[in-house]
C-alpha cells in the first residue's frame, strides 16, 4: 500500500489565502488536486516497476496479480490510497532463459543472468498437466509420497530399461509479488517525488481556473 500524505490543514489554509474571496472551495480544491495527482502516481508506478524488473507487462496489468487500484480522497476524508494486493509471481513471469545445463533467471534489470542451481540440482522449465510452464528444481533427498509417486508413474509409466522415472519432488521456482516489487525503494521514491510535484502543479491550476472563472476574486 501507497499511502501519501499532504499536512491537509495547513494546505486548506494556504490555498485559501490564494483564492482570497473564494477560501471556502480550498478544501475541494485540495481533494481533486490530490487525486488528480494519485492518478497519475498509480499509472507510473507500474511503469517505474517494469523499469526496475525483468516482470511480463501483463502482470502489472492484472489486478488479481497486484495492479494498483486507487482509493480516492472524498469530502471529509482528503486522503489518497493506493494498493497493491497480489500473490507471489512465478519466477518464469521473468526474464528465463533455458539451457542444457539448466535454466537462468533475472529479476532485477541492473542485474545479469543468474543460473538456478542449488545441492547440485539445476532448476529446468516444465509443463504440468494442466498446461500451466513453470520453472521447477529437484529437491534433493526429498521424494514424492505414495500417491504421488502412482501418479507420476501413470502418466511417466513403468521402468523402461530398467530405470524408473524420478520420484524427487520437485519445487516451483518463484519470484516478487507485485506488491513487494512496488515496495522497493527506488520505486517508491520516484512515487513521492511524482506525487508533490504534481500536487503542487495540480493545485496552481485548479486555483488559477477558481480565480478566472469568477474574475480574479478581489
Amino acid at each position: 500500500m501507497i499511502h501519501l500524505e499532504v499536512d491537509t490543514n495547513d494546505e486548506i489554509v494556504r490555498i485559501g489565502q490564494r483564492l482570497e474571496k473564494l477560501a471556502f472551495e480550498a478544501p475541494d480544491v485540495l481533494r481533486l488536486s490530490i487525486n488528480a495527482a494519485a492518478r497519475k502516481v498509480r499509472k507510473q508506478l507500474t511503469e517505474d516497476v517494469a523499469e526496475v524488473y525483468t516482470i511480463d507487462d501483463a502482470i502489472l496489468r492484472d489486478r488479481s496479480k497486484g495492479a494498483p487500484r486507487l482509493q480516492t480522497a472524498k469530502p471529509g476524508t482528503i486522503e489518497a490510497v493506493i494498493r497493491s494486493r497480489g500473490p507471489v509471481n512465478d519466477l518464469m513471469d521473468f526474464l528465463v532463459q533455458p539451457s542444457s545445463a539448466g535454466a537462468r533467471a533475472k529479476v532485477l534489470r541492473s542485474g545479469g543472468m543468474k543460473p538456478l542451481e542449488r545441492g547440485g540440482a539445476p532448476a529446468f522449465i516444465t509443463q504440468f498437466s494442466s498446461g500451466h510452464r513453470a520453472i521447477v528444481q529437484r529437491q534433493i533427498g526429498q521424494t514424492y509420497s505414495m500417491d504421488g509417486a502412482r501418479r507420476r508413474i501413470e502418466r511417466y509409466g513403468y521402468p523402461h530399461k530398467g530405470q524408473w522415472p524420478d520420484l524427487t519432488r520437485i519445487k516451483k521456482l518463484l519470484g516478487p509479488a507485485v506488491p513487494s516489487m512496488m515496495a522497493n525503494e527506488q520505486v517508491q521514491e520516484s512515487a513521492r517525488v511524482l506525487m508533490y510535484r504534481t500536487l503542487e502543479a495540480e493545485i496552481d491550476k485548479r486555483i488559477a481556473k477558481a480565480l478566472k472563472a469568477n474574475g480574479g476574486a478581489k
